[in-house]
């Protein structure tokens, strides 16, 4: 088996794997198709903020993304426009409002979406919401202080639901 995509840590869902080593037809037929942005791929996220729209309304970020080096192991994107073209799409599946009473007293209104990303920048869903004042729920890196970390969420909320390939009749 040959690994032809990836995921950001903590982030669930769908992997791409090739049955073969890295040179079999299958593996470089995959990874062609990532490098020519040829592959779908579809995610599910919970953010904060004020709804982008009523439910089923559509969206589209196109804010560059640029990574540099903040300490000696770690990187971080930020939106710049001397950063890399990036397009992400999004559908709002459903909104919600949390209840007050939890271990930390949030008021915020959440939103689920279906995400799809057009170009494979690295941390590309979770910069690009948080440019526009939407960030994931427990993202410590690019999310709100007082959802970082809450009991009912451990981990991010991203999932990546689907990755689609073309197969060979195109």
């Amino acid at each position: 088996l040959t690994c032809v995509s990836r995921l950001d840590h903590q982030t669930s869902g769908v992997l791409m794997v090739a049955l073969g080593p890295e040179h079999s037809a299958a593996a470089q037929m995959a990874i062609a198709q990532f490098a020519g942005h040829m592959v779908v791929k579809e995610y599910v996220c919970l953010c904060v903020g004020e709804p982008l729209g009523a439910i089923d309304s559509t969206g589209t970020i196109t804010v560059p993304l640029q990574v540099f080096q903040d300490s000696q192991e770690n990187h971080k994107v930020i939106a710049s426009a001397a950063g890399k073209e990036a397009r992400t799409s999004y559908r709002i599946v459903a909104i919600y409002s949390s209840t007050k009473g939890s271990e930390r007293s949030i008021d915020e209104v959440m939103s689920l979406l279906a995400v799809r990303i057009h170009t494979g920048r690295k941390h590309q869903i979770r910069v690009h919401l948080s440019s526009i004042g939407r960030p994931l729920v427990a993202d410590a890196t690019y999310g709100a202080q007082a959802l970082r970390h809450i009991h009912w969420c451990p981990r991010m909320f991203l999932h990546c639901r689907r990755v689609q390939l073309r197969d060979l009749t195109g």
